[in-house]
């Protein structure tokens, strides 16, 4: 059995989101700013009528470009915007080449495989844990 993942790049950075994650992928738009917003959210994107706080990976005061794209995300029942450089390539990968491994102090992350590189994998749900 195998896993579909699609790598991502953000601050000179690749890692991988997996593909049921991943609810569509859409062009940079004009996003409403928010009273008392914190940490990485840039905004609020407009998605056909539906109100998405979009958070950049890259941080917050990582340049805006067009070139730029927003994965829209599920965390949980919510829908969640994370702003990423590029979305490259969907890859196949084969279970036995997908780990949680440790990475300190008590936190775990999942590892994968991908020809002879190491990639973590990016959780959305920890993108909004880590937010102050």
């Amino acid at each position: 059995m195998s896993q579909l993942f699609v790598i991502v790049t953000f601050a000179e950075r690749k890692r991988l989101v997996r593909i049921e994650d991943i609810r569509e992928i859409v062009p940079l738009m004009a996003l409403s700013e928010v009273e008392g917003r914190k940490g990485n959210c840039r905004g609020i994107a407009n998605l056909r009528g539906e109100m998405i706080p979009v958070f950049d990976l890259a941080g917050p005061d990582a340049r805006l470009s067009p070139s730029r794209v927003i994965l829209v995300t599920r965390v949980g029942k919510e829908s969640v915007g994370l702003l990423v450089d590029d979305a490259h390539d969907v890859v196949t990968v084969p279970k036995d080449h997908v780990a949680l491994r440790p990475v300190g102090a008590g936190a775990s992350a999942t590892m994968v495989r991908v020809g002879e590189e190491i990639l973590s994998v990016l959780e959305p749900a920890d993108v909004l844990q880590s937010e102050p």
